[in-house]
This record gives C-alpha cells, sequence and structure tokens, in this order.
C-alpha cells in the first residue's frame, strides 16, 4: 500500500480557489485505541466553507506542515486497526465525525485516522455516498429537535431553512414526533420537498409576511419552538417568529436582535445552542461517545426507512470549491457529498 494518498488541502483562508489538491503523507495509527478509514464519501457542510474562509483554523506560517484537510464528516472501510480496538474491525463500513481542523485533518482525503470509539457501522440499506449526506445533519438535527426542542405533539413549530440539509432532516424528525410543522423556503422546489417530508405549511419568505403567516396558520401569534437552521441576521428576525413563553432553538453563529437578550427576557423564551463540534476541539470523550451513540440510532432509524437524505449533489474533489460556492450562497436542495471513488 503507497504511503501517499490524494487529499484535497488548504494552507491559508480564502475563497474557493485556496482548495488545493495535492498528494500527502497517508496517515498511521498514532496508538493501539486508532482505526485508519479508506474514505469512500464524504459530507461537503457549511462549517466546511466556514473553516475554509476562517483565519482561526490556519498557521500563519501557511507551511505545508500546517495544512488543514477539510470534512467534518465521512463514510469508508476501516483496513487498519489498532489491538485495542473491539468496536470495529477491518472490512467494516463506517461512518464518524471527526476532524476537518488544523491539527486534526478531516475527510477530503483518502484516507482518514479516526479514535476507534468515535467510528460506527454506518446504515446498511445506503451506499457510501447516500450515506455519507447524513451524519452531521443528522446527528446536529437530532442534537436540536430531540435535546433542546422539547417539542410535543401538537406543537406548532417553525423549521427556519426547511429545504436545506439541516432543515429537511429535522422536519422528517419532528413529523415522528407529531409536530405540526411550518417552514420558510425560497422557491417552489423547496416547497414540494418540505411538503413531501411532512410540512404542513411552506412560506416563502420572500414573498411572504412570516410574521403574518405564522399567525393565520396557529391563530395566534408566533410558534411555540422555533428552528433557526440559517442562523446570521435571520436569529434576530426568529425572535419575532416565536410565541410569548417559546423556545428558539440556534445552530449558526449569529448575531442577537437589536437590544440583546431584553428581547427574550420580555418574552419569557427560552434560547438555546447546538454546535456539535465543540466536543472534538475541546477534546471532550463522553460527548463524543454519546454522539458517536446518535450515529448508531440514526444508522438503526435509517435502516427502518424512518430517514432519508435528499441529494443535491454528489461531486469529485474537482467541483468541491462549486459546491461549498452554492452551499454558502443557499442554492443548494438538500445535501452535498464529496464521492472519493466509491461506487459502493
Amino acid at each position: 500500500m503507497s504511503d501517499k494518498m490524494r487529499a484535497l488541502v488548504v494552507t491559508e483562508p480564502g475563497g474557493p480557489e485556496v482548495l488545493k489538491l495535492r498528494e500527502v503523507d497517508r496517515p498511521d495509527l498514532r496508538d493501539e485505541n486508532d482505526v485508519v478509514v479508506r474514505v469512500m464519501a464524504a459530507g461537503i457542510n457549511p462549517a466546511d466553507w466556514q473553516n475554509r474562509k476562517s483565519r482561526a483554523v490556519y498557521d500563519s506560517s501557511g507551511v505545508d506542515a500546517q495544512t488543514t484537510i477539510l470534512g467534518i464528516d465521512g463514510v469508508g472501510v476501516v483496513v487498519q486497526a489498532g489491538s485495542s480496538v473491539t468496536n470495529v474491525k477491518l472490512g467494516d463500513e463506517v461512518w464518524y465525525i471527526d476532524g476537518g481542523y488544523t491539527g486534526n485533518p478531516g475527510s477530503y482525503a483518502e484516507y482518514k485516522v479516526v479514535r476507534g470509539s468515535y467510528v460506527t457501522a454506518k446504515p446498511s440499506s445506503l451506499d457510501f455516498v447516500q450515506a455519507a449526506a447524513l451524519p452531521v445533519v443528522g446527528l446536529t438535527a437530532w442534537e436540536a429537535v430531540f435535546d433542546k426542542g422539547r417539542v410535543e405533539r401538537g406543537d406548532h413549530v417553525l423549521v427556519h431553512g426547511g429545504a436545506g440539509g439541516l432543515g429537511h432532516i429535522a422536519i422528517q424528525y419532528l413529523t415522528s414526533l407529531g409536530a405540526r410543522i411550518a417552514t420558510t423556503i425560497s422557491n417552489d422546489a423547496k416547497a414540494r420537498l418540505v411538503a413531501e417530508l411532512g410540512a404542513e405549511l411552506a412560506i416563502n419568505y420572500r414573498e411572504q409576511n412570516v410574521e403574518e403567516a405564522i399567525e393565520a396558520w396557529r391563530g395566534a401569534p408566533g410558534a411555540e419552538t422555533v428552528f433557526d437552521f440559517v442562523g446570521h441576521g435571520n436569529f434576530a428576525e426568529s425572535f419575532k417568529h416565536v410565541a410569548g413563553y417559546g423556545r428558539i432553538v440556534n445552530t449558526v453563529v449569529s448575531e442577537w436582535p437589536e437590544g440583546g437578550n431584553g428581547v427574550a427576557e420580555w418574552k419569557n423564551l427560552d434560547v438555546s445552542f447546538v454546535n456539535i463540534g465543540l466536543p472534538q476541539i475541546g477534546r471532550d470523550h463522553a460527548h463524543r461517545l454519546r454522539q458517536t451513540d446518535i450515529l448508531r440510532q440514526i444508522a438503526e432509524l435509517v435502516d427502518r426507512g424512518g430517514l432519508r437524505a435528499h441529494m443535491d449533489r454528489v461531486v469529485e474533489f474537482d467541483g468541491v470549491g462549486e459546491a461549498q460556492r452554492a452551499l454558502e450562497a443557499g442554492e443548494t436542495l438538500g445535501r452535498l457529498v464529496l464521492s472519493i471513488g466509491a461506487t459502493k
């Protein structure tokens, strides 16, 4: 086996043009607790383009030793396993969330070294590319809906960005809980997708007043829970869309509304956040293990037919830059995946 591999690397922050396909050293086991995965496919996530643009994830010297390999989740085959790894074995088809930051290379590469306890079996009913559409969004939406949202049957909820990678997964979770779901979309194709997945109301925010649409639908101002998967300026708008004593769950770095948390206090709101990257950056082993267990549950849910990812596009290394650009611009419908020579 060659000691080299292909990887898409960046050495300085910038636009899609800083992504460079290079031959780099193939990773090896760091200790007896690791596995090496032959990466067959990887998700293309908002965190990837955000990390690409952020100076914080690069060494200022820009030397090759400090390149970043993006890609915070992946799917592949175990090709090496340390002597202490017992949960998976050589040849197992697995998925995981790990890496994509300086000092911890991600999955835009042919091979990836991961702690063995952070990988688990991928859904057996999906091929590698289909499976790669799910880890990050499946986990993030899970924590948002089941851990933070506290949604009960019959609750009126609003999902911002319902046709996006996170939103269309969250809608499926919320449907399983018996929630009544409204969501914001920007075109007819997105409206059709969210309706197929169980949304009761699709609000075209470019043509409709979101507050008025929610009140007409619910018969009272605001939704009981708002899931903000868009963030940035939309987070401040979400405070207008939630009912008094309601909840806002945010997953994207955002600006508070004018007046700060005074708006939340006035309306007696619960405001919470989900950041699945913190456990790996903070080396929080206990939470990493919990995330792996959630991935196991998601795989079981998929294999029971309870969850699916809508695929926007599948690209190879040379298509990642354009895919990240489209994702950042909000032009995508569902998920984007990098295929690394995988047909299964």
